[in-house]
């Protein structure tokens, strides 16, 4: 009989890490596998056409350790695959840490799957409670060693992390390659912009945490497009903002910036029907905070730049800013003539930023090393 494995996660960074193993695992056929989306995930994985269940499948109604733990009855997997997440202000209960611990009572073995360079100890911490690590899985797979570092510092165990790389990122190089001309016209055409250049800006930063960021996306929004229109005539023509919120945005922060485009004169885009990475590839250049979307605009060779107007407390990019990969601003001024410089100087934008990031990139393996650690921990 064919062992089984349970793969879940509520977070987009998290399904996104694990879809491709999911579909390795799938068409290799050494295991089965049963997939659960929940919220946010369910979407992504509509996406990717791939089949899952939700909680609602199991008669249940939420994502709590006892939902999990009828789950792991109903499915009895060989073993729990999730990528990984945090608790915040509105969900205590959330899905990857709660079905992580129910496996861990069964006891049934863990694989939870990295996604990005930040909030390692949070992502198993119950911050209700204040009991660290409480949603450890057996075993962690992660992105390189300066992961590794940053998690040894916080009191990690050295022989649960494994680096492979996140998988999520393997084929980057690829769908650059193959993206052509055609598309990107195909993309402004769809969005309707007239410009030829096309900023674009991957928001992720919600206005509850401005108070210990120091910046919320609609100031960066406000940030960019008063630097456009503050451009020489010729060069205001030149450059058309669009905008890409972040799939869990607050409802409160998206009528908010969506009042202030009513009245912006530049006229900037919100897309929510076009994939964030065909974005950065129609782009001319990309602008976020501290988005993963940073780190795929690197690994597909497009210029990116990292703005945080007034950071207060921990730069979440600082894989690309402190490694000096990408250019960033941390103040107001300092954005702006990153972002005026990029748009005005065609050679800072399609040469130098490219040059500067050359050497940030992936072997593209990671799918086939988490995928081999799935068989070793089911011991196929």
């Amino acid at each position: 009989m064919k062992k089984k494995v349970l793969a879940a996660s509520w977070h987009p960074g998290g399904i996104n890490s694990i879809i491709p193993v999911i579909k390795r695992l799938s068409e290799e056929k050494k295991a089965e596998v049963v997939t659960i989306g929940h919220q946010y995930s369910e979407k992504i994985l509509d996406a990717a056409n791939m089949d899952y269940l939700t909680v609602h499948d199991y008669g249940l109604a939420d994502a709590s350790y006892g939902s999990m733990e009828k789950v792991l009855s109903q499915e009895a997997p060989d073993l729990v695959l999730t990528g990984t997440s945090s608790q915040d202000d509105s969900n205590r209960d959330v899905l990857e840490q709660t079905l992580t611990l129910a496996a861990r009572e069964k006891p049934i073995p863990s694989l939870a799957v990295f996604d990005f360079w930040a909030n390692y100890s949070m992502r198993f911490d119950d911050i209700y409670t204040g009991e660290k690590f409480k949603f450890l899985p057996d075993r962690i797979a992660i992105m390189d060693q300066y992961a590794e570092k940053a998690m040894l510092d916080e009191g990690f165990e050295k022989e649960r992390l494994v680096i492979t790389g996140n998988p999520h990122f393997d084929d980057l190089e690829a769908k650059a390659k193959s993206f052509s001309e055609r598309d990107k016209q195909d993309i402004n055409e769809r969005i309707g912009l007239k410009s030829k250049l096309m900023v674009f800006y991957a928001a992720n930063a919600w206005k509850k945490d401005k108070a210990g960021c120091g910046y919320w996306d609609l100031d960066n929004i406000i940030l960019i497009d008063e630097t456009i229109s503050g451009l020489p005539g010729n060069q205001k023509q030149k450059a058309g903002l669009v905008i890409k919120l972040h799939p869990r945005t607050p409802g409160g922060d998206v009528e908010e910036i969506r009042d202030y485009l009513k009245s912006s004169q530049s006229n900037p885009s919100i897309v929510a029907d076009i994939g964030t990475q065909q974005l950065v590839l129609a782009s001319d250049l990309t602008l976020t905070s501290n988005s993963t979307v940073g780190i795929e605009a690197v690994y597909m060779g497009k210029p990116c730049i990292s703005i945080q107007p007034g950071l207060k407390g921990k730069d979440f990019l600082s894989i690309l800013t402190k490694n000096n990969i990408i250019p960033f601003g941390y103040t107001g001024q300092d954005c702006r003539s990153l972002i005026r410089e990029a748009i005005v100087n065609d050679t800072y934008r399609n040469k130098e930023l490219i040059e500067k990031a050359s050497g940030f990139r992936t072997d593209g393996k990671a799918t086939e090393r988490v995928t081999q650690l799935v068989y070793q921990m089911l011991s196929c």
